[in-house]
């Protein structure tokens, strides 16, 4: 009977213990999913106090028995009865900041570098477990571990491939959060969408799309002249090209609309035909990023581009009247699988349609923030079964649009639905 009483008495300690609420951030740290957490500054005055964290993570979360990995994750602490926005990075999280929307509503804030990137990498990199599914779950038991502690309502968010990280894990565990705002994340539903090579045709004006083809061309005719200069500017960035200066210096042409239109450039800014080889060069590395082709951003970001090329999607170039004016391509379409980890050995999978199937069965709160003239405004959330996501367009806005960027009118329809959402 007293044994009775005492294994009773246990118990009811052990489960009083486990339902106590937690009243401080740092009350989460025993817990064993923390492998380790280190206090630091704050970003800016909105919040009290901040940690960097890693989380344990499985590598497989349908198998457990794989092992785990380290998450890195910035937590950036307000007040425990505020909202928190969970920012879905896409790619590496090297740093802490403070995003629009943690100053917008006042808001505690949580980034999350993705699986695979800089510090959250498994020792053994076995791509099969880079997917978008993997990645949602990763977090969803982020999201539910710090829920433990904050109760309120909550909102996801990323830019660009972080957005749509954000769309993926809403499409998966569509009540993890009440809100997602992804800012210009494309939905590509082909693995080179065909959506990106009609917006070329129709961006801007002809005058424009004309102005921007004679400069590539100019570039091109004149490449014997700016090689040098090509190169020089290469060896003093320390940037190598396993594929051979050709073929990098005709990539950096042939992405030079893209990244254009991308960050919103100006028409004026560009050489006219009887610029000196100096006045080109020194435009084309402006405008086009000659590192993009290089070796060390091929090995920073090859976990991107196995994503692109095995559910993402992405583009390719179609050079065009350029052709004749190529020396390292010589085909109608050039991808940029080569800079994926098994490149045109990768065999797509139609991910994108089970997360639109996905978001179409839930239809959750979702607002998306869209430039018009960013490229990946072409292929931006758009279904008009989703019938709670609200499309906010920048005219004439670029990858940089944000909501403080937007049409007065938009922007306070937006804020007004956010607020509506989170603080009703």
């Amino acid at each position: 009977m007293i044994r009775s009483f005492i294994s009773l008495t246990i118990i009811i300690l052990f489960l009083s213990r486990c339902t106590t609420p937690i009243q401080t951030p740092n009350e989460l740290f025993g817990h064993k999913e923390i492998i380790s957490h280190e206090k630091i500054a704050p970003d800016s005055t909105h919040f009290k106090d901040a940690w960097l964290i890693f989380f344990e993570q499985p590598i497989d979360h349908n198998n457990l028995e794989l092992g785990t990995f380290k998450q890195r994750i910035w937590l950036s602490h307000l007040d425990k009865e505020a909202p928190v926005i969970c920012v879905t990075e896409g790619y590496s999280a090297k740093r802490n900041y403070t995003s629009e929307l943690a100053q917008l509503l006042k808001a505690n804030q949580i980034i999350i570098e993705h699986r695979y990137f800089a510090e959250s990498r498994p020792d053994s990199l076995n791509w099969q477990y880079l997917t978008v599914e993997q990645a949602a779950a990763d977090h969803h038991r982020i999201i539910q571990f710090f829920k433990k502690f904050y109760s309120k309502k909550w909102l996801t968010t990323g830019i660009s491939k972080g957005g749509q990280t954000a769309i993926f894990h809403r499409a998966f565990y569509p009540d993890d959060v009440d809100l997602s705002v992804p800012y210009v994340a494309p939905i590509n539903l082909s693995r080179e969408d065909h959506r990106l090579f009609d917006f070329f045709m129709n961006v801007g004006t002809p005058e424009e799309r004309a102005k921007i083809e004679s400069f590539q061309q100019n570039v091109l005719m004149k490449r014997d002249e700016i090689m040098p200069l090509f190169k020089t500017y290469a060896k003093d960035k320390n940037y190598t090209f396993r594929m051979g200066y050709d073929k990098a210096f005709d990539l950096v042409v042939l992405e030079y609309p893209f990244s254009f239109w991308q960050w919103g450039s100006n028409i004026e800014d560009i050489p006219t035909n009887d610029a000196t080889a100096n006045e080109l060069f020194n435009h084309l590395k402006e405008g086009s990023d000659v590192g993009y082709v290089s070796d060390q951003s091929w090995n920073d970001i090859k976990p991107f581009f196995f994503q692109a090329y095995k559910e993402l999607g992405y583009y390719a170039y179609v050079p065009g009247k350029l052709s004749p004016l190529l020396k390292g391509y010589h085909s109608d379409t050039i991808s940029s699988s080569m800079f994926a980890p098994g490149g045109d050995t990768l065999t797509f999978q139609p991910t994108m349609q089970l997360v639109m199937q996905q978001l179409q069965q839930f239809n959750p709160e979702i607002i998306a923030i869209i430039g018009q003239n960013d490229p990946w405004g072409s292929t931006s959330i758009i279904n008009s079964k989703l019938t709670n996501t609200m499309r906010a367009v920048a005219p004439e806005g670029s990858h940089l649009t944000r909501i403080r960027t937007l049409p007065l009118e938009t922007q306070n329809t937006v804020i007004e639905k956010i607020n509506e959402i989170m603080y009703e």
